[in-house]
């Protein structure tokens, strides 16, 4: 593994991991439970990003460039893909026909939903984005 892959990949992790601690639970005093969608949210796009960029460098030696988690995850290598659709859907039986719908709803999530203040909210699926950051760092477990 290149110091460049390694470094993408210990981001893509990173971010991973603060996506989880945002969405940590806590009680307020008023009763009511709080945890942080919005930064969640961008988060795990932005970790899925860092990963697929992470996978594609390890794969070809260099990375695309953007945001898009559809454009990116159809850079990666066939098998790569065919072993994340198969890692997220293992999480969710009987999601992996939906897996290119819901992929299309969240790959822009990460510049919509950081300034999602400027708009109104829109569909997004945070528990695919969940699922596919996992099976993410699953496949970037795999490499050496």
């Amino acid at each position: 593994m290149t110091p460049e892959v390694q470094r993408t990949r210990d981001q893509s992790r990173v971010f991973l991991l603060a996506a989880r601690r945002c969405n940590e639970t806590r009680l307020l005093p008023s009763g009511y439970q709080q945890f942080l969608f919005v930064p969640s949210i961008v988060l795990y796009a932005f970790s899925i990003e860092l990963g697929f960029k992470a996978l594609v460098l390890n794969a070809s030696g260099s990375a695309p460039k953007g945001h898009d988690l559809d454009k990116l995850f159809r850079a990666l290598p066939n098998q790569v893909q065919t072993q994340i659709v198969k890692e997220a859907s293992a999480l969710y039986p009987g999601s992996e026909p939906y897996f290119d719908r819901d992929l299309a709803m969240v790959a822009d999530a990460f510049e919509v939903w950081r300034y999602i203040h400027e708009q109104h909210p829109i569909d997004t699926d945070l528990g695919f984005l969940q699922r596919l950051a996992q099976a993410v760092d699953v496949a970037l477990g795999a490499i050496t």
